[in-house]
């Protein structure tokens, strides 16, 4: 399938670079599969779409404020986002205009900015545990397209209020809508919950540089999931109930774990990359926001709801003026 198919035009207004609030506010588009019905809610009425029969499941991952603002010794700043940790206090690094040089911090601690000679990618290697580091100079890695710069306050904003498992480099942006207050009202109706940690890596922000879909290679992620928790999908399912899978991230753990013979109470990883032609295994709903043209996500969505539906719902949002990306509205897909 050609990449074209999943572009659209979006203007540059509804590119939210700050969520509504306060949280839990969104506008929420809802789409129906079968019948193709599109209507346009807030999203604390979510939960007039299900009932005690069904099922949320949330992923629980938490974002490590792994983007550092860097000075050397000449006073010039080298913006670094931390990407995978390779070794102890070394960390695969994406930064532009990179140069081999030291930077002399406070108390004493320092690091280098390296580009490894087998790999070819530019690395940095921490004098100290690089949690230290990442504590007292990180700030949130919020998306490039944002075109600002992370402050203070996106150390709430750009996290779940469920977030527990430090590990990921990007939000899982379904689950930003969620007060704790929208999570006591789940409990109220009787509505079961589950979590499952998925890690998001650098796949979320690197684009698909081929024409055909088919030939794009996914990043690995790391995931957890309790095996019990797939027998519980089962039990919702035969009982009439639903399960709603809360962000993209939520789905490709639950469907790559679906895929894995010898189920485990480990840890896994997968380069799943969902598209035109997949079957879903443990995925009746979905919430998730609006995505950037031509990336993984959308091809994600697209796949689960159908392409023309896809397109009709973003341009209804379009129209509608909702708010696209990270910090945008939210859409249901029931």
């Amino acid at each position: 399938m050609n990449l074209s198919r999943y572009d659209f035009n979006l203007p540059s207004q509804l590119i939210a670079d700050r969520p509504r609030k306060p949280r839990g506010t969104s506008r929420l588009l809802v789409v129906e599969k079968e019948s193709g019905r599109i209507t346009a809610t807030s999203f604390d009425k979510i939960f007039n779409y299900f009932s005690e029969k069904d099922l949320f499941i949330f992923n629980d991952t938490k974002v490590n404020p792994v983007s550092l603002i860097l000075s050397d010794q000449d006073g010039k700043e080298q913006r670094i986002l931390l990407v995978e940790e390779v070794e102890d206090n070394t960390w695969k690094v994406l930064t532009r205009k990179p140069k081999e040089r030291s930077f002399i911090l406070d108390g004493g601690l320092s690091c280098y900015l390296f580009k490894d000679s087998n790999t070819k990618e530019w690395m940095i290697t921490f004098s100290d545990k690089s949690q230290i580091f990442i504590d007292k100079y990180g700030m949130m890695p919020i998306p490039p397209y944002l075109n600002r710069e992370p402050d203070s306050m996106d150390f709430e904003d750009y996290q779940t209020v469920y977030a527990k498992a430090l590990g990921s480099i990007a939000a899982p942006t379904a689950g930003l809508h969620f007060t704790k207050d929208l999570l006591n009202k789940i409990d109220i109706k009787k509505i079961s919950t589950e979590f499952l940690t998925l890690h998001v890596g650098i796949g979320t922000f690197l684009p698909i540089k081929v024409k055909e879909v088919s030939n794009h290679e996914m990043h690995k992620e790391k995931f957890f999931i309790n095996p019990k928790l797939l027998k519980k999908i089962s039990r919702v399912r035969n009982s009439k109930g639903r399960v709603l899978t809360v962000g993209t991230t939520t789905l490709r753990a639950l469907e790559a774990f679906s895929l894995i013979e010898e189920q485990s109470n480990d840890w896994f990883e997968t380069d799943i990359f969902i598209n035109e032609g997949f079957e879903f295994k443990s995925t009746d709903a979905l919430l998730t926001n609006f995505h950037l043209p031509k990336s993984t996500l959308l091809i994600l969505v697209s796949t689960f709801l159908g392409n023309e539906l896809t397109r009709l719902c973003y341009d209804f949002a379009i129209k509608e003026k909702f708010n696209f990306y990270s910090y945008g509205d939210a859409m249901l897909i029931i």
